[in-house]
């Protein structure tokens, strides 16, 4: 009768301690930066932002890397000094690609002046969904 427990129990603890094997769903995403820069995702876009001297690049991408058309979402930026707490909207402005003239990239050229860091948040609304997202990252200026 004993043995018949354990190996119940044995049984009952092997199922449930494998039941979630190779499931992360509150890991980070596996999206990796194809810019450089810093990559935070919703379930349907990935957004990167590249930090150069004076502006800032902002990139859009699919599950699978490719480029969203700007035209399939809805993308507005402002920023967040942190001393008052002001939240300031950035234009952005959109880029082409020199080859084949079409979209890339947006960019911000903005650099506040009297702080070393802010915070750029960045509302996004896909087309196809009924919500939007808010996205925020910690812009360090380059001295």
């Amino acid at each position: 009768m004993k043995l018949l427990l354990i190996g119940l129990f044995a049984a009952l603890f092997a199922t449930t301690t494998f039941a979630h094997e190779g499931h992360d769903h509150d890991g980070p995403s596996s999206f990796q930066p194809l810019k450089g820069g810093v990559v935070k995702s919703t379930e349907y876009i990935n957004i990167e932002v590249v930090n150069k001297d004076t502006k800032l690049e902002i990139y859009a991408f699919d599950n699978e890397g490719k480029v969203k058309e700007s035209a399939s979402y809805n993308l507005k930026a402002s920023m967040k000094l942190p001393k008052n707490k002001k939240i300031e909207k950035l234009t952005l402005e959109p880029v082409s690609d020199t080859k084949t003239s079409k979209f890339s990239h947006y960019e911000i050229n903005s650099k506040p002046k009297n702080t070393h860091r802010y915070t750029l948040i960045l509302e996004v609304k896909d087309a196809n969904e009924h919500h939007s997202d808010k996205i925020e990252f910690t812009i360090e200026l380059k001295k």
